[in-house]
Protein backbone atom coordinates (compact mmCIF):
# COMPACT_ATOMS: atom_id res chain seq x y z
CA UNK A 1 0.00 0.00 0.00
CA UNK A 2 1.11 3.48 -0.51
CA UNK A 3 1.87 5.63 2.23
CA UNK A 4 0.42 8.91 1.20
CA UNK A 5 2.08 10.48 4.00
CA UNK A 6 5.48 10.06 1.86
CA UNK A 7 4.31 11.02 -1.66
CA UNK A 8 3.11 14.47 -0.42
CA UNK A 9 -0.05 16.51 -1.54
CA UNK A 10 -0.37 16.82 -5.47
CA UNK A 11 -0.34 20.25 -7.40
CA UNK A 12 -3.19 21.57 -8.26
CA UNK A 13 -3.46 22.61 -12.01
CA UNK A 14 -5.95 26.05 -10.70
CA UNK A 15 -3.27 27.35 -8.72
CA UNK A 16 -0.70 26.58 -11.16
CA UNK A 17 -2.55 28.67 -13.47
CA UNK A 18 -3.37 31.38 -10.89
CA UNK A 19 0.22 32.16 -10.16
CA UNK A 20 0.79 31.69 -14.00
CA UNK A 21 -1.69 34.76 -14.76
CA UNK A 22 -0.50 37.05 -11.43
CA UNK A 23 2.77 37.06 -13.10
CA UNK A 24 1.64 38.04 -16.28
CA UNK A 25 -0.69 40.72 -15.07
CA UNK A 26 1.73 42.32 -12.67
CA UNK A 27 4.47 42.41 -15.83
CA UNK A 28 1.98 44.12 -17.93
CA UNK A 29 0.92 46.45 -14.74
CA UNK A 30 4.13 47.71 -13.32
CA UNK A 31 7.23 45.74 -15.42
CA UNK A 32 9.76 42.74 -14.83
CA UNK A 33 12.05 44.99 -12.67
CA UNK A 34 9.47 45.74 -10.27
CA UNK A 35 7.91 41.94 -9.43
CA UNK A 36 8.58 39.51 -6.81
CA UNK A 37 8.10 36.12 -5.96
CA UNK A 38 5.85 37.52 -3.04
CA UNK A 39 4.11 39.51 -4.97
CA UNK A 40 2.95 37.26 -6.95
CA UNK A 41 2.06 34.92 -4.39
CA UNK A 42 0.29 37.66 -3.10
CA UNK A 43 -1.57 38.05 -5.89
CA UNK A 44 -2.59 34.47 -6.38
CA UNK A 45 -3.85 33.76 -2.98
CA UNK A 46 -1.63 31.71 -2.36
CA UNK A 47 1.60 31.36 0.55
CA UNK A 48 5.22 32.38 -0.53
CA UNK A 49 6.41 28.74 -0.23
CA UNK A 50 3.59 27.48 -2.70
CA UNK A 51 5.19 29.58 -5.30
CA UNK A 52 9.02 29.01 -4.29
CA UNK A 53 8.50 24.85 -4.30
CA UNK A 54 7.16 24.96 -8.06
CA UNK A 55 9.66 27.80 -9.68
CA UNK A 56 13.15 28.78 -8.58
CA UNK A 57 12.69 32.31 -9.30
CA UNK A 58 10.71 35.03 -11.24
CA UNK A 59 11.65 34.56 -14.50
CA UNK A 60 11.08 30.78 -14.41
CA UNK A 61 7.38 31.59 -13.43
CA UNK A 62 7.52 34.71 -15.95
CA UNK A 63 8.22 32.09 -18.98
CA UNK A 64 5.67 29.70 -18.09
CA UNK A 65 3.13 32.05 -18.08
CA UNK A 66 4.21 33.52 -21.53
CA UNK A 67 4.55 30.24 -23.18
CA UNK A 68 1.59 28.55 -21.60
CA UNK A 69 -0.44 32.01 -23.45
CA UNK A 70 1.81 31.89 -26.68
CA UNK A 71 3.19 28.11 -27.48
CA UNK A 72 -0.22 26.52 -29.47
CA UNK A 73 0.44 29.64 -32.08
CA UNK A 74 3.91 28.60 -32.47
CA UNK A 75 2.86 24.61 -33.74
CA UNK A 76 2.37 23.73 -37.76
CA UNK A 77 -0.73 22.80 -38.26
CA UNK A 78 -1.80 20.88 -41.35
CA UNK A 79 -2.98 23.10 -43.98
CA UNK A 80 -3.82 22.40 -47.98
CA UNK A 81 0.02 22.59 -48.67
CA UNK A 82 3.35 22.54 -46.64
CA UNK A 83 4.37 25.96 -47.87
CA UNK A 84 0.49 26.91 -46.36
CA UNK A 85 0.77 25.46 -42.98
CA UNK A 86 4.38 27.73 -42.65
CA UNK A 87 2.03 30.75 -43.36
CA UNK A 88 -0.38 29.71 -41.23
CA UNK A 89 1.86 29.87 -38.18
CA UNK A 90 3.34 32.51 -39.05
CA UNK A 91 0.35 34.64 -38.86
CA UNK A 92 -0.83 32.49 -35.78
CA UNK A 93 2.26 34.09 -34.00
CA UNK A 94 1.67 37.18 -35.47
CA UNK A 95 -2.03 37.50 -34.12
CA UNK A 96 -0.85 36.53 -30.48
CA UNK A 97 1.95 39.41 -30.86
CA UNK A 98 -0.32 42.02 -31.86
CA UNK A 99 -1.99 41.95 -28.18
CA UNK A 100 -1.80 41.65 -24.59
CA UNK A 101 0.69 38.80 -25.42
CA UNK A 102 2.90 41.07 -27.71
CA UNK A 103 3.24 44.10 -24.80
CA UNK A 104 4.45 40.82 -22.19
CA UNK A 105 7.04 39.71 -24.60
CA UNK A 106 8.26 43.12 -25.51
CA UNK A 107 9.10 44.04 -21.62
CA UNK A 108 10.51 40.51 -21.47
CA UNK A 109 12.89 41.03 -24.42
CA UNK A 110 14.22 44.36 -23.00
CA UNK A 111 14.49 43.26 -19.18
CA UNK A 112 16.20 40.15 -20.82
CA UNK A 113 18.82 42.44 -21.81
CA UNK A 114 19.83 43.25 -17.90
CA UNK A 115 18.66 40.24 -16.29
CA UNK A 116 20.98 36.94 -16.38
CA UNK A 117 17.95 34.85 -14.95
CA UNK A 118 15.45 36.14 -17.42
CA UNK A 119 18.06 35.68 -20.34
CA UNK A 120 18.25 32.19 -19.77
CA UNK A 121 14.81 31.83 -19.09
CA UNK A 122 13.98 33.35 -22.27
CA UNK A 123 16.18 31.11 -24.38
CA UNK A 124 15.90 27.79 -22.46
CA UNK A 125 12.35 28.16 -22.25
CA UNK A 126 11.42 30.11 -25.50
CA UNK A 127 13.74 30.18 -27.51
CA UNK A 128 15.32 27.16 -28.55
CA UNK A 129 12.52 25.02 -28.31
CA UNK A 130 10.64 26.93 -31.00
CA UNK A 131 13.81 27.00 -33.30
CA UNK A 132 14.19 22.87 -32.40
CA UNK A 133 10.47 22.61 -33.47
CA UNK A 134 11.10 24.89 -36.91
CA UNK A 135 14.26 22.97 -37.71
CA UNK A 136 12.80 19.62 -37.76
CA UNK A 137 10.12 20.92 -39.45
CA UNK A 138 11.96 22.67 -42.57
CA UNK A 139 14.19 19.67 -42.54
CA UNK A 140 11.36 17.14 -43.27
CA UNK A 141 10.43 20.17 -46.21
CA UNK A 142 13.53 19.33 -47.74
CA UNK A 143 13.41 15.89 -47.56
CA UNK A 144 10.20 15.60 -49.20
CA UNK A 145 11.31 17.93 -52.12
CA UNK A 146 9.31 21.34 -50.94
CA UNK A 147 12.22 23.40 -49.77
CA UNK A 148 15.79 23.54 -51.33
CA UNK A 149 18.23 20.53 -50.56
CA UNK A 150 20.69 23.35 -49.70
CA UNK A 151 18.40 25.26 -47.86
CA UNK A 152 19.84 25.79 -43.91
CA UNK A 153 16.95 25.76 -41.24
CA UNK A 154 18.90 27.90 -38.98
CA UNK A 155 19.05 30.71 -41.80
CA UNK A 156 15.65 29.84 -42.82
CA UNK A 157 14.07 30.60 -39.32
CA UNK A 158 16.00 33.86 -39.21
CA UNK A 159 14.78 35.22 -42.37
CA UNK A 160 10.79 34.42 -42.07
CA UNK A 161 10.56 35.60 -38.19
CA UNK A 162 13.64 37.87 -37.45
CA UNK A 163 10.97 40.31 -39.40
CA UNK A 164 8.25 39.64 -36.78
CA UNK A 165 10.50 40.21 -33.68
CA UNK A 166 12.05 43.39 -34.48
CA UNK A 167 8.70 45.14 -35.62
CA UNK A 168 7.08 43.85 -32.63
CA UNK A 169 10.51 45.35 -30.53
CA UNK A 170 10.52 48.56 -32.47
CA UNK A 171 6.94 49.49 -33.59
CA UNK A 172 7.93 50.10 -36.93
CA UNK A 173 4.57 48.99 -38.20
CA UNK A 174 1.63 46.93 -37.23
CA UNK A 175 1.78 43.00 -37.67
CA UNK A 176 -0.66 42.65 -40.03
CA UNK A 177 -1.52 39.51 -42.17
CA UNK A 178 -0.91 41.80 -45.24
CA UNK A 179 2.78 42.11 -43.67
CA UNK A 180 3.32 38.74 -42.77
CA UNK A 181 2.24 37.70 -46.19
CA UNK A 182 4.85 39.95 -48.18
CA UNK A 183 7.86 38.03 -45.97
CA UNK A 184 6.61 35.33 -46.29
CA UNK A 185 6.45 35.63 -50.14
CA UNK A 186 9.96 37.16 -50.91
CA UNK A 187 11.59 34.83 -48.47
CA UNK A 188 9.94 31.57 -50.51
CA UNK A 189 10.85 32.82 -53.36
CA UNK A 190 14.53 31.93 -52.16
CA UNK A 191 13.95 28.87 -50.18
CA UNK A 192 11.02 27.02 -52.39
CA UNK A 193 12.07 24.31 -54.54
CA UNK A 194 11.07 25.30 -58.70
CA UNK A 195 9.04 22.27 -59.46
CA UNK A 196 7.02 21.79 -56.52
CA UNK A 197 3.90 21.97 -57.99
CA UNK A 198 2.95 25.53 -55.82
CA UNK A 199 3.75 22.32 -52.41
Amino acid sequence: MTNRATIGRPRSPKIHQAVLKAAADLVLAHGFRALTMDAIACAAGVGRMTVYRRWPNKAAIVMDAFVSKVDPGTLFVPAKTYKDSIRLQMRTMAKAFRGKDGALIRALLAEAQFDPELAVAFRERWTMPRRIMAIAYFQQGIRDGFLRSDVDPNAMIDVLYAPLYYRLQMGTGPLTDAYIDEIFEHAMKGLQKILVNNS
